[in-house]
């Protein structure tokens, strides 16, 4: 074991305990064994405490901190990685699954490749029952694994699906992003982050079960993101951290510009299903940008606008929904 590197898995948990028990069966089942799972709790009102306070008496691997009150899935999502000590460091949520061979193969394809900083796998689905549905592609998500920094910009920008933050990452490139960010979508920023960094790996093996909640609506989730702190859903908002992700990574500048550039094309034009979302509230935060002057946000917002509003109207939207056969299936981005 002293040759292995040490693995975090970083589980931040709020009222979890329906799937609890599966989550940390399948994380400390897992056959590597130099791990450490750190359990952090946001306060939680039914049986999640009592349930982790058991697996960390009985299982040394388990560090569990519990908070006095709720500070919000992105204060919990950063606490974890602070409280880390690994080589290696993965999230992980309280409703997913792993099969035993997760960690391990992807630790042994980073050590492969040093210059890699994340090791993504294959991924099947679950519903709240334990099944395993079947989903549309955009569903299903597209793995950022491209060969150069713009593929993999390109493979972000065009999802409307992401799970690659419960990705295993290189401890020391994911130090160096600005991990969960006050926004909506904050899981999308540290994915771009991280693939603007270094290679993302791929296992083509279906390891990961990651599963479908469809009884939460967006606002529902965006309100667990920090209570009291204002957080909405706000696709404009997440498009303003992702350039903002751009313009922080380690390139030149005109790189960045052909960053920027290819991001908006992608994100606001060809991304049909986030441009639809962006159509909803592009107004509203160009208004209040403008109310606040807010000049280079108002200019960001102005330039998405530009992009956004010409092909997505009522009018080219009833024509598209009328000829298109194909509806969003209730688990995606609906529009």
């Amino acid at each position: 074991m002293p040759d292995l590197p040490l693995v975090s898995v970083g589980l931040p948990v709020y009222n979890a305990e329906r799937h609890l028990r599966k989550a940390l069966d399948s994380l400390l089942g897992q056959d590597y064994p130099n791990l450490e799972l750190i359990v952090s709790d946001n306060a939680s009102e039914d049986g999640t405490e009592a349930i982790c306070r058991s697996y960390a008496e009985r299982d040394a691997r388990v560090r569990y901190h519990r908070a006095d009150h709720n500070m919000g899935a992105i204060w919990n999502f950063n606490r974890v990685f602070e409280l880390a000590t690994g080589e290696y460091f993965m999230w992980a949520a309280h409703d997913d699954e792993r099969d035993p061979r997760y960690v391990g193969m992807c630790v042994a394809a980073m050590q492969s490749h040093p210059d890699a900083v994340l090791c993504c796998t294959d991924i099947f689905f679950l519903d709240q029952e334990g099944t395993t549905p079947d989903v549309p592609p955009h569903v299903a998500g597209i793995r950022p694994t491209g060969k150069t920094p713009l593929d993999r910009l390109h493979q972000v920008a065009r999802a409307c699906n992401w799970y690659d933050v419960y990705a295993l990452a290189r401890t020391s490139a994911l130090s160096k992003t600005r991990r969960a960010v006050a926004t909506w979508g904050f899981d999308v920023v540290v994915t771009l982050e991280l693939c603007l960094r270094g290679p993302v790996l791929f296992v083509p093996e279906p390891l990961f079960a990651y599963r479908l909640v469809d009884d939460k609506t967006m606002p529902d989730m965006a309100g667990a993101l920090g209570p009291q702190s204002g957080i909405g859903v706000c696709w404009s908002c997440l498009a303003i951290e992702l350039l903002r992700a751009i313009w922080l990574a380690p390139f030149g500048v005109l790189t960045r510009l052909g960053f920027v550039g290819s991001f908006l094309l992608d994100f606001c034009v060809l991304n049909w299903r986030v441009a639809a979302h962006l159509r909803r509230d592009l107004g509203r935060n160009i208004g209040t940008a403008l109310r606040e002057r807010r000049w280079g946000r108002f200019a960001v917002l102005l330039v998405m606008g530009v992009l956004v509003y010409p092909i997505y109207n009522r009018f080219t939207r009833a024509v598209f929904n009328r000829f298109r056969r194909d509806r969003v299936a209730p688990y995606g981005v609906s529009e």
